[in-house]
Parts: structure tokens; C-alpha cells; sequence
């Protein structure tokens, strides 16, 4: 199974001047058309298409259920006119009286004084048992943070594809991850900037000291700006 080249196509074009789908920030749209390119285990053409080979290299560092909870905007309600609105009284008040007549049958059903036998009763342990089991073997959570950063050069023509692979080689440290996929966005004047992401696990790697270092190197870099920061 392969991505069409006409959806590729689209999506560079939709990527060319964003980090993400629809802008500097994540999407439904963004989980949507990644999903499509795990379930057909299509990694995208750097070459033919580096917007979206940046793009793709980007959302591989999120974790699936950051990406799961990048749900679609709610659709407003729809506004009814004055001429359904008894028709809809009378609706609400037909639901109402089947969910009492619902109600009823379950209590009438429901024996709220029986007495559990023994074998509900071992059942019932074995469960408590296997939940707290469960609550044992459970592993504290990992938080992480995913960050974007902008990095502004200093003129016109500097080689910020060199400043890429010194950062990315240079400033490492225990729970920092940075994203190979970086992209080159025009400024003024002809000076570009780096649109570069990162990985951080909180407890090993703070945010702020990777800013702090990069600032430090003031020969090679104007400012450095998180655009985008996301927990997990």
C-alpha cells in the first residue's frame, strides 16, 4: 500500500510555509494524514518532497497518545426554528417518559438486597486482586516535552544547514532527542532561519537549559524562539 502522488503533492503544498497542517501548531488533520502514512508504511521522498519528509520526521517524535488527543473542533449546534419547537417538547417529553418506564423495569429487575453467593463472592476477590496487581506492575509515566524552536542567523547567505548538524551533534545530554527533519524558512533580506524540534524527557533534560546553551553561541545565532511547546 503507497500514499498517491497527488495527495503528496497537496500536502507540500499545504506544508511549504507551516510546520504543521494547518499552521505553527498540531491538528486533527495533522494525526489524520500521519495515520495514513503508518498504515501504508510510507516514509516520504526527502528529495521530491522535503516539506512533507520534514513534517513526517517531526510527528514521529510524538507519542500516540499525544497525537490521539489532537481531536477535531466541535461542530456548533444547529439553532431550531420556532416551528419544531413544539414538535421537539413533545419529542423530549416522549424520551423522558421511556427513560422513566427504563428506569423502572431495572429497578423492578435490580434485587438491591440479595445476597452475593460464594462464588460471586471469589470472583469479586480475584478481580480486586488482579486490579491491584495491575496498580503494582504499572510504571510511572515518562513526561516528555516536545519543542519547536525558530533560530535566526545573523546575515544574508549563512550556512544555517551546518548550523543544523553542529546543534544536532554538538549539544547532547541524557534525555534529549533531537529531530533529524529540520527546515530552512526565508526571514527578510535573504537571512533565513531554522525551524529545528526537540525531545526532552522532564526529569533528565530541561527546556530551558538547551535554549540557554544555544543563545550562548552568539558568533552563529541572533535569537532563539520556542513557537511550539507540547507535554506529554
Amino acid at each position: 500500500m503507497s500514499i498517491e502522488e497527488s495527495c503528496l503533492a497537496e500536502l507540500e503544498k499545504s506544508l511549504a510555509n507551516n510546520l504543521f497542517i494547518k499552521g505553527a501548531h498540531p491538528s486533527h488533520e495533522d494525526a489524520t494524514n500521519f495515520a495514513k502514512f503508518v498504515e501504508a508504511k510510507c516514509v516520504p521522498d526527502q528529495d521530491k518532497y522535503p516539506s512533507v519528509w520534514a513534517w513526517y520526521s517531526l510527528m514521529v517524535l510524538f507519542e500516540d497518545e499525544v497525537i490521539k488527543s489532537w481531536k477535531p473542533a466541535e461542530k456548533p449546534q444547529e439553532k431550531h426554528s420556532g416551528k419544531g419547537k413544539d414538535q421537539g417538547k413533545k419529542g423530549k417529553k416522549e424520551k423522558e417518559g421511556e427513560k422513566k418506564d427504563e428506569g423502572k423495569k431495572e429497578e423492578d429487575d435490580l434485587d438491591l438486597f440479595g445476597e452475593d453467593n460464594e462464588e460471586d463472592k471469589k470472583a469479586m476477590e480475584e478481580m480486586k486482586k488482579k486490579n491491584k496487581d495491575k496498580k503494582k506492575d504499572k510504571k510511572k509515566p515518562v513526561d516528555k516535552s516536545h519543542v519547536i524552536l525558530e533560530i535566526k542567523g545573523w546575515e544574508e547567505g549563512q550556512d544555517l544547514e551546518a548550523l543544523a548538524k553542529k546543534i544536532i551533534s554538538t549539544i547532547k545530554k541524557d534525555g534529549l532527542q533531537w529531530n533529524t527533519g529540520y527546515k530552512l524558512e526565508e526571514v527578510a533580506f535573504g537571512i533565513k532561519k531554522l525551524v529545528i524540534a526537540f525531545l526532552a524527557e522532564d526529569d533528565k533534560c530541561s527546556v530551558q537549559e538547551v535554549q540557554d546553551e544555544l543563545e550562548s553561541w552568539t558568533d552563529d545565532i541572533q535569537s532563539v524562539d520556542i513557537v511550539s511547546f507540547n507535554k506529554s
